[in-house]
């Protein structure tokens, strides 16, 4: 039996048994936008605090000519919860009535979210990010 066939077959012994737990597989750090594979972070990063616990990161990215939101959630806040509605979005500061490049998702459980590729590179902007009702903005890049 090769090699390869017995590390299956071991698993699946495993898994029948039960023996092998699930494990969180989510990135500890951020992926990268589909859109995008070349982004770096910009400005400082904004730590949500809900219930007196750390629970997610808002960030704002830059890449390809874009800005990017983006917040994820930790695991601290996602292990006694089962669901969570976020949103974020790039704030251009000469017209921050418009959310720009808005990312959102309601009932879910993922862990990150990223925002669509946000037209503002060349304006002073910043990223604000909600976890349910309670948010926060990044610092402010020109």
């Amino acid at each position: 039996m090769s090699l390869l066939r017995r590390t299956l077959a071991t698993a699946a012994v495993a898994l029948a048994a039960g023996a092998v737990a699930v494990v969180d597989a989510s990135p500890a750090l951020a992926s990268t936008p589909s859109s995008c594979s070349s982004v770096r972070q910009i400005g400082t990063t904004r730590v949500l605090t809900v219930g007196g616990v750390q629970a997610a990161s808002v960030k704002q990215y830059y890449g390809c000519g874009y800005n990017y939101a983006y917040i994820y959630v930790w695991e601290q806040y996602r292990a006694s919860h089962s669901t969570w509605d976020l949103y974020v979005h790039v704030v251009d500061e000469s017209d921050s009535g418009t959310d720009y490049g808005v990312g959102e998702l309601n009932n879910t459980t993922r862990a990150e979210l990223w925002g669509k590729p946000a037209n503002t590179a060349a304006h002073c902007t910043h990223v604000t990010g909600y976890l349910n009702s309670t948010g926060g903005s990044t610092s402010t890049v020109c």
